[in-house]
């Protein structure tokens, strides 16, 4: 995700949970529909549940970009201990 104005990026992402996911070679791109629920890893964090998934094409451009102008970076927030 692009987090600043002069593209400073960050991984971001949900933990998943599916059963068959050794059935997907890394680097594969999928579509998942699911439920948000309680998970653990190093302590409780929402796991989205697959319930569907399916192979899909690359996008064109791998990065998400804040929706408009009133996005407020929570990175330096997150990085200054705050």
């Amino acid at each position: 995700m692009i987090v600043s104005s002069d593209f400073q990026t960050v991984v971001v992402g949900f933990l998943c949970s599916y059963n068959n996911a050794k059935e997907f070679k890394d680097g594969t791109w999928v579509q998942i529909t699911g439920k948000i629920a309680k998970g653990y890893y190093h302590g409780d964090i929402p796991v989205i549940q697959i319930e569907n998934i399916k192979n899909t094409d690359k996008p064109k451009d791998e990065l998400v970009y804040p929706p408009d102008n009133l996005y407020i970076p929570t990175s330096t927030l997150l990085y200054n201990g705050s």
